[in-house]
């Protein structure tokens, strides 16, 4: 057993056994209650530590239920977060076989969602990397944000590196357009508006189940990841809702559309009645 994991095993009591966290993770591990992670590079202890003060600092700010802990063996660190319990937007999506047994949840599982990024927002925070696989459903159907490795607040310090963005296809335009005109050294600031786009993304992405902004994915014939962010920029392959959407719903239409603008001046909040402008 690598021996930072024997050491936060030790710490925390865990009475199951460790199991990796996914394929492309390999020094990450999740239990019956915690993700456990490991890191032995100067970035990388960095990265982690983010995560666990990040959440240390949003239960003290009410906005998560999660706990972190961490260790040290000489320079190399442990870091473990707990499990909430409940399933991804993903994974909550894929459930409902009818419009019937989803479409009203759906819909309050939305306004859950913004109704808790604008308490983030209004608190200072910035999520960093809003997905499907990253918004959870809890067993009574409130929302919460999980992963924060990019999360971004005055009391945390800088992230260990320039913020280049999250996972491309909930990408803001306005970012996207930042990543085409920058290098990688250079820092993105993700305002509230950014981060309102990536959220109506993530709905539409997990309602419709195809990526929300274009349906091109880099390395598949030739595409590339500045062609992917052109298309974000521009919305030039955006496939229309009413041709995506899995059934007909107004009301989550008009969410989707109105906080998926591509003019952030012009976009909305999520609020009750989408008529607050972020």
């Amino acid at each position: 057993m690598d021996p930072l994991l024997a050491a936060a095993v030790a710490a925390l009591d865990v009475p199951d056994e460790p199991r990796p966290l996914s394929p492309y993770h390999a020094r990450a591990w999740r239990t019956r209650n915690w993700k456990i992670k490991a890191a032995g590079t100067p970035a990388g202890v960095a990265k982690a530590l983010h995560e666990v003060r990040a959440v240390e600092l949003l239960r003290d700010a009410g906005l998560t239920t999660t706990t972190g802990a961490h260790g040290r063996i000489g320079d190399e660190v442990w870091t473990a977060v707990t499990w909430a319990p409940g399933e991804t937007l993903w994974q909550w999506c894929a459930h409902g076989a009818t419009p019937q047994d989803v479409a009203p949840r759906l819909r309050d599982v939305a306004d859950r969602a913004f109704a808790l990024l604008g308490r983030w927002h209004r608190a200072g925070w910035r999520h960093g990397d809003v997905h499907p696989g990253n918004i959870l459903i809890t067993e009574t159907g409130d929302v919460v944000f999980i992963d924060h490795d990019l999360t971004h607040h005055r009391d945390l310090l800088p992230l260990p590196g320039p913020y280049r963005g999250g996972g491309d296809q909930a990408t803001a335009p306005e970012i996207a357009r930042r990543l085409l005109d920058t290098g990688p050294d250079v820092d993105i600031e993700l305002t509230a508006a950014a981060e309102t786009y990536s959220l109506g993304a993530s709905l539409r992405w997990a309602w419709t189940g195809q990526a929300p902004a274009t349906p091109r994915a880099v390395g598949a014939d030739g595409v590339t990841p500045s062609d992917v962010l052109t298309d974000i920029v521009t919305g030039r392959r955006r496939v229309p809702l009413a041709e995506a959407r899995p059934w007909p719903d107004p009301d989550l239409e008009r969410l989707v559309e109105d906080t998926m603008r591509l003019d952030p001046s012009a976009r909305g909040t999520g609020a009750p009645a989408h008529s607050r402008r972020a």
